[in-house]
């Protein structure tokens, strides 16, 4: 069975058949009783459904009788022709799909998962995935009260006219009559908007089963969720995971792995690229949301002008819905479809008819030992893989929907890629003699929720431009325990792309703080096919990757050198401490005292000049390069209240004399004016003379106020999270989300006296300061700690070239 695809074809009812088409109701029922080839409806939330597409084909086969044309309607005119142009021409559901998706959410520009909500509004999830439960769920599912919540954030973000007057109705409830009546509509107003794009619903009745204990308790769940003022979907979807205990392996794939698979595949890309993605298995949407993230800007960090083309496949009619709630809320195209059969079945129907330049899936694992007969049906360009086992079937089937620049991403068990079964070892032969498989990660184990196999990300490449060499990379040691699983941040997954890049895209590689301060390497090892061969083509990380390299003749000077940088960044720390020790507010750890009398506020337009940066035929990408004099800010040089040093953008000196109006002073503080908007940076001395970039907004205290207005006082109050919130907010006002110097200067800025400015900015600025020198101190020590435990434990130990690793054992081959 294959439902329609979400976004292009909404769900009617009879009613709105009958409307659409100009006939009575008891027209359409006996059409539907009488012709066999009536479309067969969709049942749900006690209401049937009609998806258009198939209304509108059989429509097409009907022409209206003569007697019944209206006024301006030819003979041979059909009920098709009819609702096609009552219905403008599919103009309103095209304006709504337009409104809602097609790459400009209402919400917001397409933007990734949260990866550390803000502590206020993961204590606010909590809370209500706490005590709220059983006082609002009744005698229902704690899944329904979930409902209730995705309900509640979806429309929020996708519907805000919508769920303002239901949270004003629920301000005003104060019986469990109104409750029930309120609870009803919130599943409606969701339902409805799903059908809109072709979701069967489900909503309302799911809501119509709780039962509150007090019309208060629903008021409070409904208040809560108002406050929330950052993207929490997922914190929930974390929920409805561990309750709904999807025994079919229906988890959710950890976001740090779906930002690590999307952002790898896309960044082999060049601007404007890739312009589709796709996932066979799409779960809750999360590798179309973040892949269209990764490229929702150009490289100089505008919202790009085409839309991406999506499309995704789900076989649960929940995470259908979960994912088509989720899809619109991150500003991507819900274009999801319903399908119960594999994709490769010689009966599944196909919506895509062009190939795909990404594509990115977590399909179901068969972990059990595959049958030793090979299947029959089925195309397979690699071999057919074996009886009861599918892994390599999705895989195949990934790597045949690549456009010849494509790039796949998908996650297999580890033991796929040592196997000794017949199949799947001359399938993994073919692949490797094709130059398909780019890169292999050994992921950590126990990252998902409902297996605790080890899993592998394999990096897949069509056979038109093929590699002769695959990368593999251990990352088994990174993340954290939390609880019985383990989480990759969102540094691991930075070091990750780190690791890749440092081996396949040297010149794209990044040196980072963050990256060096987890005081972990990612072991690597680059293996040509000839090696491969050698190996009976295993695709197994451990087969291929020394993790403890052998003491060798610089292991005591890597050592000594280890030891004189922690000594060196302890030193540091221990100056910086002292020097923070005597700044007011920090060295008596006490807490500010009350100011007798408010500050006066001003709006930063009456204390600053505001200048946006050089329009693009000013400085567009024909006046940069890397070889000039002058490096150019843009807002991807924005990192933590810094701007960092990276060079990649230059000028030459007669471009920076001609834009001498756009230069920056050390003390000027610069902003994102258009892109994701990030806390802004001060200009330090040693980057006075850079140029601003078109996508950047410059402060700089006005002449008057100079002595009387701190640039480092302004620059923090700035960086303040409600202040960045509040740019946030007026940047996503506007059409294409990008904050106009003139709502900027509408900023008001409390302004107390010089003294206690300096006071405010000099603590400030010893603390980050400090935090620094504590960062680096804790990168020297893991450093250190690595190294010694290298040369303390370390044996030379070359493997047996005669043992191959499919010799090796089972139990090791599968860790």
């Amino acid at each position: 069975m294959s439902n329609p695809l979400t976004s292009e074809d909404p769900l009617l009812g009879r009613a709105e058949i009958a409307a659409l088409v100009g006939v009575s109701r008891s027209t359409m029922a006996s059409w539907e009783e009488r012709d066999a080839g009536f479309p067969s409806p969709r049942h749900s939330n006690g209401q049937d459904r009609f998806s258009r597409s198939e209304v509108m084909s059989w429509l097409d086969q009907r022409p209206v009788p003569p007697e019944r044309l209206t006024a301006g309607e030819p003979l041979g005119t059909t009920y098709g022709d009819r609702a096609r142009r009552r219905d403008g021409a599919g103009k309103s559901s095209a304006g709504e799909m337009e409104r809602r998706s097609g790459g400009r959410s209402p919400y917001r520009l397409p933007f990734g998962a949260v990866d550390e909500p803000r502590p206020e509004n993961r204590r606010i999830v909590t809370e209500l995935l706490d005590a709220s439960v059983d006082r609002v769920r009744g005698a229902a599912s704690v899944l329904e009260y979930l409902s209730l919540l995705l309900c509640l954030h979806y429309l929020r973000g996708a519907a805000a006219d919508r769920f303002e007057r239901l949270a004003a109705r629920a301000r005003a409830v104060n019986t469990l009559d109104e409750a029930a009546l309120l609870l009803r509509d919130i599943g409606r107003e969701a339902d409805e908007d799903l059908c809109g794009l072709g979701v069967r619903p489900s909503m309302q009745e799911a809501l119509g089963r709780l039962e509150p204990r007090t019309a208060r308790d629903l008021r409070n769940v409904v208040e809560a969720m108002s406050s929330l003022d950052e993207d929490v979907f997922g914190l929930i979807l974390d929920e409805y995971e561990q309750r709904a205990a999807l025994g079919s392996g229906e988890f959710f794939t950890p976001r740090a792995v779906v930002r690590v698979m999307a952002r790898l595949a896309c960044s082999e890309f060049g601007p404007g690229l890739p312009e589709s993605i796709y996932d066979p298995y799409a779960r809750d949407g999360g590798f179309l949301i973040e892949a269209v993230a990764a490229c929702a800007f150009d490289e100089d960090g505008l919202p790009r002008e085409e839309t991406v083309r999506t499309y995704g496949e789900t076989r649960r009619a929940d995470t259908w819905r979960l994912a088509t709630m989720n899809l619109l809320l991150h500003g991507t195209a819900p274009a999801i479809a319903l399908k119960r059969a594999v994709p490769w079945a010689a009966d599944a129907t196909r919506f895509p008819r062009e190939p795909f330049d990404v594509v990115l899936t977590n399909p179901p694992f068969n972990m059990s030992d595959p049958g030793r007969g090979e299947r029959r049906d089925g195309q397979w360009a690699y071999g057919a893989p074996p009886l009861d086992n599918d892994n390599f079937a999705w895989l195949q089937h990934c790597l045949s929907m690549l456009s010849t620049r494509g790039r796949a991403g998908i996650i297999m068990p580890n033991k796929a890629g040592n196997s000794g079964n017949k199949s799947e070892r001359a399938i993994r032969r073919n692949l490797v003699e094709s130059g398909v498989v780019d890169c292999v990660i050994a992921l950590p184990a126990r990252l998902f929720t409902g297996t605790a196999v080890p899993v592998s990300v394999w990096l897949l490449r069509h056979p038109s431009s093929p590699c002769d060499s695959t990368l593999f990379l251990d990352a088994r040691h990174m993340g954290a325990q939390n609880g019985s699983r383990r989480t990759l941040s969102a540094l691991d997954a930075e070091t990750l792309l780190d690791a890749y890049r440092t081996h396949r895209s040297p010149e794209k590689a990044a040196v980072r703080l963050e990256t060096s301060a987890t005081g972990e390497q990612v072991p690597a090892a680059l293996v040509s096919q000839k090696t491969l061969r050698r190996s009976d083509y295993s695709l197994n990380p451990l087969d291929h990757v020394e993790r403890r390299g052998g003491k060798g003749e610089n292991s005591e000077h890597d050592l000594k050198t280890a030891w004189k940088r922690q000594g060196d960044a302890e030193r540091h720390l221990r100056d910086v401490q002292a020097a923070v020790a005597q700044l007011p507010f920090v060295g008596d750890r006490e807490p500010p005292p009350r100011r007798r009398r408010p500050n006066a506020m001003f709006t930063l337009n009456s204390l600053c000049d505001i200048q946006a940066g050089p329009s693009y035929s000013k400085l567009g990408k024909a006046q940069r390069g890397e070889g000039g004099p002058v490096p150019v800010v843009f807002p991807r040089h924005l990192r933590d209240r810094r701007i960092s040093d990276e060079k990649d953008e230059r000028v030459s000196e007669a471009t920076a004399r001609w834009l001498t109006g756009f230069e920056l002073r050390a003390g000027d503080i610069v902003c994102v004016r258009s892109g994701a908007i990030v806390p802004p940076a001060l200009v330090r001395e040693h980057q006075a003379g850079w140029l601003m970039s078109p996508n950047i907004i410059r402060l700089r205290v006005l002449p008057e106020h100079q002595g009387r207005v701190l640039p480092e006082y302004l620059f923090h109050y700035l960086c303040l999270d409600g202040s960045v919130a509040w740019m946030r907010d007026r940047a996503a006002a506007t059409a294409a989300p990008s904050l106009r110097t003139e709502s900027l200067g509408t900023l008001r800025i409390p302004l107390p006296d010089l003294t206690e400015q300096l006071e405010i900015a000099g603590a400030l600025d010893g603390l980050d300061e400090l935090d620094c020198a504590y960062r680096t101190a804790a990168a020297s020590l893991r450093h250190t700690r690595t190294t010694l435990a290298s040369a303390l434990l370390d044996a030379p130990a070359e493997p047996d070239p005669g043992i191959s690793a499919h010799h090796r054992p089972e139990k090791e081959a599968s860790l």
